[in-house]
């Protein structure tokens, strides 16, 4: 399907942002990219890249929005659990981060923050990004039968992981943090259940005595 003049724009603004960070991103290098004049750029985009990197901040987050309740959904109709979901969160953002060298969702957290003297306007930008991506844990852990706490910690946890991991692999220049995290998270899947079992041991135990 044919991408229209603002979705071309949106699209190529998020991945030169995420490949060269705000600052350096420059309006003819997203024109180039996307294709359009100058004067498309202003008519969908008044406020020029600022209000662009606004778009591209959030068409990221509807993708990462996505993936969530992707992974909700499979782990769900495979019948396991909101861990089973994370993990399966985490290897999506993995194999595309593989594929590509670099992910569109860490616009939010980290393109957003290099405004300057605008950076009070993206802060309230990603802050509302982060509100949402906590709201879509909350509804798909409330699937699972979990608490809203319980829902949103699992997820808290795997985006600080992965996006400690993101920094250390474009640092150096190397998927395996990456891949160190996903591998991390599952560990604690199975730390989880061990310490449940121990749970019930200890309860089975004081219960016989």
């Amino acid at each position: 399907m044919e991408h229209s003049t603002y979705q071309k724009l949106v699209v190529a603004a998020a991945n030169l942002l995420r490949q060269k960070g705000y600052a350096a991103t420059g309006i003819s290098d997203i024109l180039k990219t996307a294709g359009v004049t100058r004067g498309s750029l202003y008519h969908h985009f008044p406020g020029g890249k600022r209000d662009l990197a606004i778009a591209a901040a959030r068409y990221s987050a509807e993708l990462l929005l996505d993936m969530i309740e992707a992974a909700c959904r499979k782990a769900h109709s495979e019948g396991g659990d909101y861990h089973d979901a994370m993990i399966e969160f985490c290897k999506k953002i993995y194999a595309s981060f593989e594929k590509n060298g670099n992910w569109r969702f860490m616009t939010v957290s980290a393109t957003l923050q290099e405004g300057g003297e605008r950076n009070e306007i993206f802060s309230k930008e990603a802050r509302k990004h982060y509100a949402r991506i906590r709201m879509k844990a909350i509804d798909e852990g409330g699937k699972f039968g979990l608490s809203a706490e319980a829902s949103y910690l699992p997820l808290r946890k795997a985006m600080l992981i992965l996006e400690g991991s993101w920094l250390l692999s474009r640092v150096l220049g190397d998927t395996m943090p990456m891949r160190s995290a996903v591998k991390f998270i599952e560990e604690e899947k199975l730390f989880h259940e061990l310490r449940q079992q121990a749970q019930l041991q200890i309860s089975h135990d004081e219960t016989l005595s």
